[in-house]
Formats: C-alpha cells, structure tokens, sequence
C-alpha cells in the first residue's frame, strides 16, 4: 500500500550501478558517471546511501548478475530498505528480475525506489509505470537484438563481416590481401605443413616484417603462437567464412584470395588431430632447412628430403638433398662393374644456380621503371581522390559538431528548473565532444598521410639496383631469406646428379624473364638445354603476359627485399 507519510530520510538505500559490453545506447552513461548522478539526486533529496554495488553485466537474461542478486537477497535480510539507481533499465531487461522486484515491493520488502529519471511511487499507477518502463526495456533489448543479427546475416549472405583476419585488409566487408602480410601469411600456413612449430612460425614472420595495425588506437602487433594457433583452425583462409551460425564460401561471391588451399588445410587439421592423439613427449626445436618442397628429383619427380650431412673431416655440416624415393632410378641396384646414380646432391649447386638467376635474369630497365612509376602515379592519384574526398567530408563534420556543441551548451545555460534535462544534456555535451576529439584526430592523421604520399614512389636508381640487391640479400642472408625469396619465386626445381635439370617460375616473375631472355637472344633454352630432364616440363610458358601482374609483383618483390635488407638475417 502506498503510504504518504513514509519517511524516505529513515531509510537505507543500496545503490545499484550497472553497464553491460553490449550495451549500444550512445546516451547511456558509464558506471562513474551514474554514480554521481545518483549521489547527487541523493543529496538533492536526503536519501541516507548504504551502500554502493557496481558490475559490468548484462540484464538481458535472469540468473546472470551477482551483485544484483546478492543485493535482493541484502533486502530480505532488512540490511537495506530501498534502491537508488539511474534509470529502471539497470535493474531488469527481463520479466522474471522485473517480477520480484514488484512483488518485493508488494510484499513491503522493498519500502521505496528511487531513479534519476524516472519518477516511481509506491501506488497502483506508479508500480504500473514501473511495469511498463521494465517491458520496454525488454522489447528495446530483444529489438535490438534482433537487428543486429538480421543484419549480421544479410551482410554475410553478401560475404560481407567487419571481423579483422590476419594478412587481410577489410575494404568494407570484402576481404583483399595486405600486401607482404598476406605473402607472409601463406608463408605461415606452408610452415605448419611442414610442421614447424607456432612458435617457430611466429618467430620468422615477426622477422621478415609482419605487423598489424589497428585503426582505431594506432597500435601495432606482431603474430603469436595463440593467434597462429587460432588461424590454423579457421577455415577463413581457405575461402569459408563462418559466423553467426552461417557458412559462406566467400569465393564463390568474390574473387576471394585465399591464403592456404583447401587440400592443404584439411591436411593440416589432420596433422593436428594426430599430434593430439599422440602421447605427450617433449618436442626438440627442428633446425630449419630451407626450399623444403622446392627441390625436387629430376629423375622421380618427388620431393627431396634437405638435411645436413657430416663432411669428410668428420666435424664439418654440409647441406645435402636426396631422394627417398625406393622406385626412383637414383635407388635401382647397379652392377659393381658400373656407377649408379648419386642419391643426394650438395645444396651449394641448388644455391649458386639461384644466385647466377637472380644476377643475370632481373635486369630492370628504364622503361619497365617508368611503367612502374606511371602505375603508381596512377595509383597515388587516385589515393589522394580519396583521402582528400574524406577529409572534406570529416572537416564538414567537424564544422557541424562546433555548431550543435555551442547551441548545446546555450540550452543548458537557460534551463534551470529541470536536473534531469540539465543531465541530459550535460551528456549529450559529453558525448558530441568526444566525436569532436576523435574526428580532429582523424582529420590530422590524414592530412599527414596526404602530405607524405609522394614520398612513397622510389628513385630511379633504387628501382634499377633492385636485382643486384635481391642477388646480395639472398646470398649473404641465412636459410630462413634465402627460403623466403626463393618461394616468392620459383614453383620447383628439379635436380640431376650435380646440377639442375630443369626449373619452373611463378608468374609474372617468368614471364618477366622470358621478356629478359628474348630481349638477349637466348630464346627458350634454359641453362642445361643439352640436358634432358626425364619426366617435367621444362620452363614453359604457363599464363598469358600481363603487364598490370608483372607491375604489381615488381611492387611486392622490391617491398619484400627492401623489409628483408632492414630486418637481417635473425
């Protein structure tokens, strides 16, 4: 019953604080600031505070808040009386919390509440209101609850999502590779195959210049074995998004670029599922051997297995490939009379054949560095379009935050009789000055990258010295970079006794030595013509040329030189 001389100053308020993760409302205040608002009010009114209780949960589901509960259960023992809080919103979002909170106060348990902005008396009306006020906190939560996932799902129906991979760059929704993060991505994946260790993986990525970056804080971070652990058992990477209990091939909607096969990953999921099954052993680190799945037998087509070898000297390492192959020629008994075929070769041949390619075959040209240059220009242009588009709009906005923050504060500076509208806007001004504060920032982080675009075009003569450089890095580098170009290079190369046979490119890069080698005469022949290789094909011609592919490998090629001159052999 409602009792008009009820002395609220006698009684003892609990004050409950609450904002969940997944609250959305831009006007909803954080817990400090419902805090003051509440001691404020209780100061206004002479409300005798007891205690204050605060957590960061969700109301949308009963059974899930501690100190809520444990704050009921206060009451029952009559060590508080009343509840202060901001708004009815933070005490329930759901009718079963909503329901004892009503029949406490019907049973006398609760003698009071009390809202910033909300008023409630003790009455037949005011516990309707209450009812009401609970109810659309509910439907608010389940509506919004609802659109998000709608439009979660129209998005992924479109293979659209905002969740960040590794390697990627998210150009609204659609996925495209990050330049030398996605090569060093598929580097990654190709490692696990072979079963390198995370934190081996991890190491060399790091080494050879991943790095993420983070729009929103301007921080950056380097791969881990957790995160590694994470993408190896996301199907992502092979072309399936899955999220909010939908599967999507994203590449039958875009031309997605994956980072592993599907073969491949499917492989290393059942390479893992063995690893667990095994028996717990301590594992020893594995040395790394480099063009693993490289270097294959001229005479079998398998792959060789590379390890080190102990010299004649008994003490010296030397690094060897050989064929395990039983069927292979290399293994066929031979009559003591005659010489069989060596089973392993030195991998100083393989290396010296890589060098002689990479000093005489790149040989870039002024025309080919004017191309270059006019793709780029192309590109910058149009980057400068967009930045310059955006800035615009972002100083458009900027202007239009000033105005409403002045008129803002205006309306507040005449409103005195209202605390609650005062409040409001307070936050309002609060939460405009905050969009201002981080629009300036943006607005300043594109003018500095507006002013530095042209910095990124290099000179001619870095252009033209970038085959003598890839020459250096990969000679004087270790395994690890020597491994790293050679895959951003070749598709295999198949080995005889004490030479190559033959050798196979990845394009563009063979089509952009095709041109060096009809530019020089040398026609279609390879180093070993007078060779005979038993069962490849010798470096065909496999892609149509195409001068926008031999571009954009030149821009990845020098890009990943250059990180590999900065970062060292580590």
């Amino acid at each position: 019953m409602y009792n008009e001389e009820l002395d609220t100053s006698q009684l003892k308020y609990a004050v409950y604080l609450r904002r969940s993760r997944e609250d959305k409302e831009h006007q909803l205040k954080s817990v400090p600031d419902q805090l003051e608002a509440c001691e404020s009010f209780a100061e206004y009114k002479g409300l005798n505070i007891v205690a204050v209780l605060k957590e960061s949960k969700s109301a949308k589901k009963p059974g899930q808040r501690e100190k809520f509960d444990l704050m009921l259960r206060d009451i029952r023992k009559g060590k508080y009386d009343a509840i202060l809080a901001w708004h009815p919103d933070r005490l329930a979002r759901n009718m079963k919390e909503a329901g004892e909170i009503i029949d406490m106060i019907d049973e006398g348990l609760i003698k009071d509440l009390k809202f910033v902005t909300h008023h409630f008396t003790n009455d037949a009306s005011g516990k309707m209101l209450l009812g009401i006020a609970f109810v659309m906190s509910k439907q608010y939560s389940d509506k919004l609850s609802q659109d998000v996932s709608r439009g979660v799902k129209n998005r992924l129906k479109e293979g659209r999502t905002p969740i960040p991979k590794h390697g990627y760059v998210n150009d609204e929704g659609i996925y495209k590779p990050d330049g030398d993060n996605h090569l060093l991505i598929q580097r990654a994946w190709e490692m696990k195959k072979e079963g390198e260790s995370h934190e081996r993986i991890a190491e060399e990525i790091n080494s050879l210049g991943f790095k993420r970056s983070f729009k929103t804080s301007n921080r950056v971070s380097t791969m881990s074995p957790q995160k590694l652990s994470n993408m190896f058992n996301d199907p992502f990477y092979y072309g399936i998004l899955i999220q909010a209990e939908q599967k999507v091939d994203l590449r039958d909607i875009y031309d997605f670029a994956p980072a592993v096969s599907e073969e491949d990953y499917f492989e290393i999921q059942q390479q893992s599922l063995q690893s667990r099954n095994k028996p717990y052993a301590k594992k020893k680190r594995k040395a790394f051997y480099p063009l693993k799945g490289i270097v294959k037998c001229g005479f079998c087509n398998g792959n060789m297995y590379i390890a080190p070898s102990t010299s004649g000297d008994g003490v010296t390492k030397l690094l060897y490939c050989r064929c395990d192959n039983k069927s292979c020629q290399r293994h066929l008994p031979i009559p003591k009379s005659k010489r069989g075929l060596k089973k392993s070769i030195r991998m100083k041949y393989v290396f010296n054949f890589v060098y002689e390619l990479l000093e005489e075959g790149l040989k870039l040209t002024e025309k080919e560095y004017n191309d270059y240059y006019g793709s780029l220009k192309t590109i910058s242009k149009k980057r400068k379009q967009e930045i310059r588009s955006k800035l615009n709009n972002r100083r458009g906005l900027l202007k239009k935050l000033k105005i409403d923050l002045k008129e803002l504060g205006l309306s507040i500076l005449k409103q005195t009789t209202s605390n609650t509208v005062r409040g409001l806007g307070e936050e309002k001004i609060a939460e405009l000055s905050a969009q201002k504060l981080s629009i300036e920032k943006e607005i300043k982080k594109l003018e500095e990258v507006l002013a530095k675009s042209e910095e990124e075009v290099m000179s001619l003569e870095q252009f033209l010295n970038i085959s003598k450089n890839a020459y250096t890095v990969v000679k004087e580098g270790g395994p690890e970079i020597k491994d790293t170009i050679c895959r951003f290079i070749f598709l295999n190369i198949d080995v005889g006794i004490d030479e190559i046979l033959s050798y196979q490119l990845k394009e563009p890069f063979h089509t952009l030595l095709k041109q060096r080698e009809i530019l020089s005469g040398r026609g279609d022949r390879t180093r070993t013509c007078d060779l005979t290789a038993p069962s490849r094909t010798r470096y065909q011609l496999r892609h149509t040329p195409m001068s926008q592919n031999i571009l954009t490998f030149l821009y990845n090629f020098i890009r990943l030189v250059h990180n590999l001159e900065e970062g060292g052999d580590k």
